[in-house]
């Protein structure tokens, strides 16, 4: 069995901030390089919302055990790209495998 936990993490921000945040994406990469050691990315993606904002998701996968690790540095990232972005929003949740959810509960899941 792969147990597999997912770093989700969804941004909205309106389209004319998109160089800004660009740039400021590159700049945070520059001295926060991925650290394999807590995720691995697997996808990054942009789309617009009906309001208009551009609203970028991404996932990760969270090395077991490293989930606080993983919501540490995104909390950070998002809070450095929004000191320089007008009217940023964020919003970031783990995903637990569908055994790993049950356990939380102290049971077994169900074959499926």
């Amino acid at each position: 069995m792969i147990i597999i936990t997912i770093l989700f993490s969804r941004v909205w921000f309106p389209a004319d901030q998109s160089n800004k945040i660009a740039k400021r994406y590159i700049d945070w990469l520059k001295s926060n390089p991925p650290d394999k050691t807590i995720e691995t990315n697997v996808r990054i993606g942009f789309l617009t919302n009906d309001d208009g904002n551009v609203l970028a998701v991404s996932m990760a996968d969270v090395v077991k055990g490293k989930e606080k690790e993983a919501l540490f540095n995104a909390t950070k990232q998002n809070v450095f790209l929004a000191a320089g972005v007008e009217n940023l929003k964020y919003k970031i949740e783990i995903i637990l495998d569908f055994q790993e959810g049950y356990k939380i509960l102290n049971m077994t899941a169900p074959e499926v």
